[in-house]
């Protein structure tokens, strides 16, 4: 399955004036000129909106950003029907598709919470309300959806996206938590592939806030760049919390290849064939600057953590980690 995805190009503006001011200086071919970026679908906003136009007035690099479900883009990337100087996933597993041979090696970056967005004109929304403000529970809700099916639930495909993956396994441990009917994962989501409930992960938020569902699986900082209303999970049921791994491991998702067991998600990044302007995008995501607008866009802080190979990690990239 290919991933949809979209593209976009920012700052040919900036950088057609920077190099029309240089004259005969130093060769332009040893510098960079623009960067590639392959991110998870829910990075759009805060790369394209946020991080692009910030990275392009500091260095004069055009910058190009590609969105889709971590696995699907991974896949192509792998494939070489995408090409990309940095790649941006939810978690490192859509990473290790990549490994040895474009990269062997990533770092988180920062976490990204699961929670479930609302529509505020859903017929159900007073309810959903409540159980955001915690005046109603949480295994409530899972009651209550299990046994209205009238209710219409989006979430993103399994196959391609680790959203999808969390909120199928989100689902299975919140049954097990609050002691509720063992069938009632199969009540509330269907298949892994349920047709009625599976929706790009470009796509998802968007037809939520045109009516089209009463509720869909949503990241935080997703959740607040759309203003939507949600109701937050704890952290057993989160996926934010390393401490966490074996719990969220306790849960699958039964695709067509075999079972996936959860993890915890992070925004984990790479550079893709050693790619200078791939480390310099990277290095300024990881720099004081760039943790700060990932912050201020809903993203909370975490201490970076490499993965793979730490000896192929660039220099520059190495030094904006600290411990």
């Amino acid at each position: 399955m290919h991933a949809r995805h979209r593209l976009t190009l920012a700052a040919l503006g900036t950088l057609t004036l920077a190099a029309a001011g240089c004259g005969s200086a130093a060769p332009a071919a040893q510098s960079p000129t623009q960067v590639s970026v392959a991110y998870a679908g829910s990075l759009a906003y805060v790369n394209d909106r946020q991080l692009a136009p910030v990275f392009t007035r500091q260095t004069g690099i055009a910058y190009r950003g590609q969105g889709g479900g971590s696995f699907g883009i991974a896949r192509e990337l792998a494939a070489g029907a995408l090409k990309a100087d940095v790649f941006e996933s939810l978690g490192e597993k859509p990473i290790t598709i990549l490994e040895p041979r474009l990269t062997r090696w990533s770092v988180s970056l920062a976490a990204s919470p699961l929670v479930i967005a609302y529509n505020p004109r859903s017929p159900y929304a007073p309810y959903f309300r409540q159980v955001a403000a915690g005046r109603r529970s949480l295994a409530g809700l899972f009651r209550f959806l299990a046994t209205h099916p009238g209710v219409h639930l989006g979430r993103t495909n399994p196959a391609t996206d680790p959203q999808g993956q969390a909120f199928y396994e989100m689902v299975e441990l919140a049954v097990r938590q609050y002691h509720l009917p063992a069938g009632d994962p199969a009540a509330i989501l269907g298949a892994w592939n349920n047709p009625r409930q599976v929706f790009s992960e470009e796509g998802i938020l968007t037809q939520l806030q045109a009516g089209g569902l009463d509720l869909a699986s949503a990241f935080l900082p997703e959740a607040k760049q759309r203003h939507l209303p949600y109701i937050p999970l704890p952290a057993t049921l989160n996926f934010s919390d390393p401490a966490l791994a074996s719990w969220y491991g306790s849960a699958t998702v039964p695709l067509p290849s075999g079972p996936v067991h959860g993890g915890p998600l992070a925004v984990v990044a790479t550079v893709l064939h050693n790619s200078r302007a791939g480390t310099r995008y990277l290095a300024f995501l990881l720099s004081a600057r760039g943790r700060r607008i990932l912050t201020a866009n809903g993203y909370p802080a975490i201490t970076p953590a490499i993965y793979g190979d730490r000896a192929a990690v660039p220099a520059a990239v190495r030094e904006e980690i600290r411990p």
